[in-house]
């Protein structure tokens, strides 16, 4: 007679200790077997680390550790120059994400050196979030030993400006670590503060007179994917045409939003679901004369920005941002023209606030337009910075191109339209074999799972729902058999629907398993994605059980939080935990990602 116990199947343990086995849980209550479940997947992630990392140990004595905590690659890649910097001076350095880094092992560090951005409301990047919530915790060791230094990245134009970085610097502190020198909040033309930053690091750390010893990288974890290679990099950025540029919400949607789709043919550019698109966009030519014309400048006046002459028309078309306002712009503006409407608001910190939310920078030179030279306007310009996309394609289901979903930003001021620099430019002036530079941001923190066979939650209201168009085709073209369920949230089924006729068909198909929509305005009480989840809280919790990978794409500030509150309600409920062991239970999930956010 056939045996079709599938332990019995196969025996890669023996049969006492399968037997063992099986009377440790069943006498397990619920609560029980979902720990013994991330336990085991844990252990079973620690042992492929091993296999995959050799039998090489790293050697944290008397090195420095490098951490590197990045949302948009550019704390990853100042991290990488750092550690190459000291191996060129012989000095030793171990190189992590804040993922990799094994953060229990903080209390035998000697010099940490974290290099971190900010995220949504003043929250470390996704990689960062568990060594965030171990460092902040009552379980985070004392540090007397360790010396450390912080360089956050950040934007002067959110409030919670290197939020992640000051929270890091304080904490170290009160766990008695001692500063190697003073933290460096950077804004987003940061180079130069990392350099004059790392040559005073330099100078402390080689007159501590370490030993020189051979280098060792740890690595980006690769359990969960391929390492993404291109030469298509933020630096090195490659001209591509557009395919397709498509409106895909409806004449009435109260939201704007494009599919576009760009050919990579000729390029040597791959990709993988969980990427993002980098895209270096131009400013409107139009607002680029009307500045000038407003402030009296010469459009052919000639500057020069990174060691080249450029007219000022074209250093502001390419080069800086002007469709963002911020406290530190309107100061600066206010002393150069010496305006006193301007520097009686920026007495009022609440007044400031208002004005630069309520005011655009065009609107600003408009109300108080004066002569300024060419030097003094760039002088208080941010540097233009590309912006990041989610990949919503797989490039081995669509081969030689790639796909981006973008929600154009568009806020009406004083009866005028303004566009967001970035979604303005794809949306407005980008038509069919126009070229645009484009690079790949890797994201090794947002992969699918390796196993074919696991099933997946995908949570992402409005363009949140890209990624997973990516991750359905790439499970697609693998003949993947785990099951998939999307949360998707929007205003309006008839407007809003974003790529309706697709999720229809992988339904049909029996691919998608489950997909469940929340209508914001289709009804008297406004429903969100949120709710949705609560609506299915039994179901997700049997998920989770079946070893579920959870991801969430969308906005940081809002909707990541109200969705985490109701995946720990639901672990609370359904487990029968309190909230500290379910917000363990979710943090040991984020540790085995198997809790995965691209958040922004």
């Amino acid at each position: 007679m056939k045996n079709n116990n599938l332990f019995d199947n196969a025996l890669p343990i023996s049969a006492s200790q399968l037997n063992d086995f099986k009377k440790t849980i069943s006498t397990c209550s619920n609560i029980q077997l979902a720990w013994l479940s991330g336990y085991l997947w844990q252990k079973a992630n620690q042992a492929s680390n091993i296999i995959s990392n050799g039998s090489k140990k790293i050697d944290t004595g008397n090195a420095i550790t490098i951490v590197s905590a990045s949302q948009t690659g550019n704390a990853k890649l100042l991290a990488k120059n750092l550690h190459e910097f000291f191996t060129k001076k012989k000095i030793k350095s171990n190189l992590s994400s804040a993922y990799d880094y094994n953060f229990k092992k903080i209390i035998h560090a000697k010099i940490l050196i974290l290099i971190i951005s900010t995220q949504g409301e003043g929250e470390p990047p996704e990689e960062a979030w568990s060594l965030y919530q171990f460092i902040m915790s009552k379980k985070a060791p004392k540090l007397p030993s360790l010396r450390y230094s912080i360089f956050a990245l950040g934007d002067t134009s959110y409030n919670l400006f290197c939020q992640a970085g000051k929270d890091f610097d304080k904490r170290f502190n009160e766990l008695g670590a001692i500063r190697l020198c003073k933290r460096i909040d950077a804004d987003i033309d940061y180079q130069s503060y990392y350099n004059k930053w790392s040559k005073e690091l330099f100078h402390i750390v080689n007159s501590m007179k370490l030993s020189p010893v051979n280098t060792e990288t740890v690595s980006d974890n690769k359990l969960h994917s391929k390492e993404s290679i291109s030469i298509c990099t933020k630096n090195n950025p490659l001209l591509a045409p557009i395919l397709t540029n498509q409106k895909i919400t409806g004449r009435y949607s109260n939201k704007d939003v494009h599919h576009i789709e760009i050919d990579l043919s000729h390029l040597n550019v791959t990709y993988q679901p969980g990427d993002a698109l980098g895209v270096w966009y131009r400013n409107d030519i139009n607002l680029v004369k009307e500045i000038l014309q407003l402030l009296s400048i010469n459009s052919l006046k000639k500057i020069i920005i990174n060691n080249n002459s450029m007219t000022i028309m074209n250093a502001l078309e390419y080069h800086f941002e002007l469709t963002i306002n911020t406290q530190s712009i309107v100061k600066a503006y206010a002393d150069c023209i010496g305006n006193n409407f301007l520097k009686n608001i920026i007495c009022d910190n609440k007044k400031l606030k208002e004005y630069v939310i309520n005011t655009p920078l065009i609107n600003m030179i408009r109300d108080y337009p004066a002569k300024i030279s060419s030097e003094d306007l760039i002088s208080f310009l941010r540097p233009l910075t590309p912006r990041l996309y989610s990949i919503s394609s797989s490039q081995d289901d669509v081969e030689n191109e790639v796909h981006i979903t973008v929600g154009v930003v568009k806020n009406l001021f004083d009866g005028q339209l303004h566009f967001g620099g970035a979604s303005g430019y794809l949306s407005q002036f980008l038509k069919e074999d126009d070229k645009i530079k484009i690079f790949i941001e890797t994201n090794n923190n947002f992969r699918l799972p390796l196993d074919k066979n696991a099933p997946i939650i995908m949570i992402g209201p409005g363009t949140g729902i890209a990624p997973f168009r990516a991750f359905m085709q790439q499970r697609d073209i693998d003949n993947a058999k785990g099951k998939n369920w999307i949360f998707f949230g929007n205003p309006s089924f008839t407007e809003d629907f974003l790529y309706q006729v697709e999720w229809q068909r992988y339904i049909k198909k029996g691919l998608l398993t489950k997909f469940n929509a929340a209508w914001s305005q289709d009804q008297k009480n406004k429903i969100y994605v949120q709710d949705k989840i609560r609506d299915n809280a039994k179901d997700i919790w049997d998920w989770i059980q079946n070893g579920a990978f959870i991801y969430v794409c969308g906005n940081a500030a809002k909707m990541a939080k109200d969705v985490e509150r109701t995946l720990i309600n639901i672990i609370i409920e359904n487990g029968g935990m309190n909230m500290e062991h379910a917000c363990d239970f979710l943090n040991n999930l984020r540790c085995n990602r198997r809790y995965q956010r691209d958040v922004y």
